[in-house]
């Protein structure tokens, strides 16, 4: 399995009504789910804007490599809710409903386990969706509209255009190793190749550096690109309706204390032990999966 297959975070080319709309409206709702997801400690909020999100994903055609790129939320996931369980991040006293040997569970640590899992879930999916559906140059183009620091703008769509070109790199190189029989596979073999990548990014950045001056780069005339980017009248209503929307719930939310539903939402001692074994177990069994895996031959 290649890099690239593994980490899918480039964009998906298509042409759907969500890779349409301007990457400037995109990006206010990448950035209101961040500040939202974070103004609330609301889970019924979080979970909705994490559903929506996903919705998004079949619309436009990246539901495949958004289900692979969020493989990495079954570790984090497990973690934090096994971790927050029997040490939750909030301030004492903590309710103790359940025990396992001398270790005691805590329900209110798994409320806010599920509020932290929340946030993340709803940012990253909304993120990856949108990176998914926009071509780095447009978000480029966008930008510089805003008067947005050239060098700054610059840095930005390259960090989005290299990750795939070093994930492909990175799957080259694990091919070629395996095909001269050395291992293809595991922690064993991705180490060997940092070398080769990280020789070929020097290699990549004085190229680049060197296109960069032969095109006058750090010249004070006005920056242009090939690729052009206008707003349609829908582009304004997606982004307005985002806008007033997330800022309406946020400050909803601060008014209400962060609109907590802890002493709502009373969890079973069945639940919280239950939820406990599996979060553990799995986090374990991905930590000991890796290690026998890495040390395959």
């Amino acid at each position: 399995m290649s890099m690239q297959a593994a980490l899918p975070i480039a964009m998906i080319p298509g042409n759907s009504i969500i890779h349409r709309i301007n990457p400037l409206a995109k990006l206010v709702w990448v950035v209101g789910y961040v500040v939202l997801a974070f103004s609330t400690q609301n889970i019924v909020i979080l979970y909705s804007m994490a559903v929506f999100a996903f919705i998004l994903a079949p619309i436009a055609g990246v539901t495949k490599p958004l289900l692979k790129a969020c493989l990495i939320l079954v570790p984090v996931g497990s973690s934090l809710l096994a971790l927050q369980i029997i040490a939750p991040a909030v301030e004492r006293p903590w309710t103790e409903v359940a025990s396992l040997g001398p270790l005691p569970l805590y329900g209110d640590g798994l409320y806010y386990g599920f509020v932290l899992l929340g946030r993340i879930v709803a940012s990253l999916i909304i993120a990856l969706v949108m990176v998914m559906t926009t071509h780095p140059s447009d978000l480029f183009t966008s930008f510089a509209k805003l008067k947005v620091p050239y060098t700054l703008n610059f840095m930005l769509a390259m960090t989005l255009q290299l990750i795939p070109v070093f994930q492909r790199e990175v799957g080259i190189i694990l091919s070629a190793q395996k095909s001269r029989g050395m291992k293809g596979t595991g922690f064993a073999a991705v180490l060997p190749s940092f070398v080769p990548v990280f020789v070929g990014a020097i290699e990549r950045v004085q190229q680049l550096s060197i296109s960069l001056e032969s095109r006058g780069f750090g010249s004070n005339g006005v920056k242009t690109s090939y690729r052009q980017v206008r707003g349609r009248p829908s582009d304004w209503v997606v982004g307005i309706v985002g806008a007033l929307v997330v800022a309406g719930l946020s400050t909803y939310s601060i008014m209400r204390g962060t609109w907590s539903l802890a002493g709502e939402i009373q969890f079973s001692s069945v639940f919280v032990f239950v939820t406990f074994l599996i979060s553990a177990t799995i986090f374990a069994g991905i930590i000991l999966a890796a290690i026998l895996f890495s040390f395959k031959k």
